[in-house]
């Protein structure tokens, strides 16, 4: 059972003006992926985010949103991280426009915890209500409260 409540923290939120490229966005999320797997490090995370996204992107279909994700043998518990650009700036993500990226990282064995997880977060991302309250959050906290919030909703129906 993931715990929803741990998966995700304010200090692995951030709202940025800009970034430049999607390695600096995967080298951001895993930064700050790592805050909340202290037994791994963020070169170790960043390093599986590359290799999942050569697998194939993990942009969502038509929406400005990616959800780059990887599982490692050091990580204990599921963790979750957002990185929203502002308004008017986008990351090229192997040709696609994205705004906002969620970083995962798994333990090596939960394959089914990180399936239960990606689909929640596929099924919130896809609302077009939500989505558009997520993209408008101008700060960590606003985008903070806007997807956590949604996000324990989704996970106790």
């Amino acid at each position: 059972m993931v715990d929803y409540e741990a998966f995700l923290s304010i200090d692995r939120v951030a709202v940025v003006d800009e970034l430049p490229s999607r390695k600096t966005a995967l080298h951001q999320l895993a930064e700050y992926l790592a805050r909340g797997a202290e037994q791994v490090s963020y070169r170790d995370i960043f390093f599986k985010l590359q290799e999942r996204e050569r697998q194939g992107s993990t942009v969502l279909d038509d929406l400005p949103v990616a959800i780059p994700h990887c599982r490692l043998v050091d990580c204990v518990n599921p963790i979750g991280s957002l990185l929203k650009i502002r308004h008017g700036n986008t990351v090229d993500f192997g040709g696609q426009a994205v705004r906002l990226m969620v970083g995962m990282c798994f333990p090596q064995s939960a394959a089914e915890e990180a399936l239960e997880v990606l689909k929640l977060v596929v099924k919130l991302i896809e609302d077009e209500e939500r989505l558009q309250l997520i993209l408008e959050a101008d700060s960590p906290e606003v985008l903070f409260e806007a997807f956590k919030g949604r996000l324990l909703a989704e996970a106790k129906t």
